[in-house]
């Protein structure tokens, strides 16, 4: 994951020295409720292939999910698939990477490129849209409203580090889709764990709790560096910023999925209550806490 922007911060943490080797430490061990060894089995196989979100058709109601990119790395590369357009920005040259030893981030030929928005059947996602000399005489009817068709070509490294897909053709238009009430940005949120409380109970870390959502943030897979540099335990492949609400207000944490659970990310909504692992009191972006989605 490639983010310039972020700020890096490292956790400081103390290891503790008990009989029960999760209870006073900042940081989860290997065989605690929430690490690889316990909710994998050993095993880090992804999940099965989904061509499209919820397994469904390129019928009526099925759009591609990008995210999905993220969550199952490497499988959707080179595929064709369709993203039902929700927003699109400008058309812009694309440019070349400053450094001589930089790879090239898009497909050979691709000259111009636009940020659009694909909705799908598990949520609205963001991705680069790449062009060559040949195709871009379509940009101007990749609008709001309109199917298209991409190729995917990357999981991250396109404009603001989103997905990157090759133009392949305008399909025609988008199937309406129905507005949610729940998933408002004023529906009321339900209180969860406070996590103030770990600051001054280091005996939490490795406890199961509740966070109840108000923000998600971007799906991002993570690398060897990210990993490394983190709190995380071993296995971890995705990460997104959250807040967690509760009595008293929100805390803002850092949510770690493992890859059998990945695909469930997309699915996670403003105003879900779920389940998560205490991981670490700090080390996770911007030295957030680190916590582990457990659920289902």
């Amino acid at each position: 994951m490639r983010r310039p922007w972020l700020v890096l911060t490292l956790a400081l943490g103390a290891p503790g020295c008990c009989v029960n080797p999760f209870i006073g430490t900042d940081t989860l061990g290997s065989e605690a409720p929430g690490s690889p060894a316990r909710e994998t089995g050993g095993s880090l196989a992804e999940d099965t292939p989904a061509a499209q979100a919820d397994g469904l058709g390129e019928g009526a109601t099925a759009g591609f999910d990008m995210r999905l990119v993220r969550v199952q790395p490497g499988i959707h590369l080179g595929t064709e698939q369709v993203c039902d357009v929700s927003a699109a920005g400008r058309l812009e040259p694309i440019e070349e990477p400053t450094e001589p030893a930089a790879a090239p981030r898009y497909s050979d030929g691709a000259t111009q490129r636009m940020s659009i928005q694909c909705v799908a059947q598990t949520g609205e996602s963001w991705a680069d849209l790449a062009f060559t000399t040949t195709n871009v005489q379509h940009a101007p009817e990749v609008q709001p409203g309109v199917r298209i068709r991409l190729r995917v070509h990357s999981a991250d490294g396109g404009f603001f580090d989103y997905p990157i897909g090759d133009f392949v053709a305008v399909v025609g238009r988008a199937p309406e889709r129905p507005v949610d009430p729940t998933r408002a940005s004023t529906a009321p949120v339900a209180a969860g764990f406070d996590l103030r409380q770990i600051v001054a109970d280091p005996a939490l870390v490795g406890t199961t709790q509740e966070c109840a959502l108000t923000h998600l943030g971007d799906i991002d897979i993570l690398d060897a560096t990210d990993r490394r540099r983190r709190s995380y335990p071993a296995g971890v492949q995705n990460r997104m910023t959250v807040r967690c609400r509760h009595a008293s207000g929100e805390e803002w944490a850092d949510l770690v999925f493992m890859p059998q659970l990945a695909r469930s990310a997309l699915h996670l909504h403003r105003g879900d209550v779920v389940p998560v692992a205490i991981v670490s009191r700090n080390g996770g972006f911007f030295d957030y806490p680190v916590l582990q989605y457990t659920g289902d």
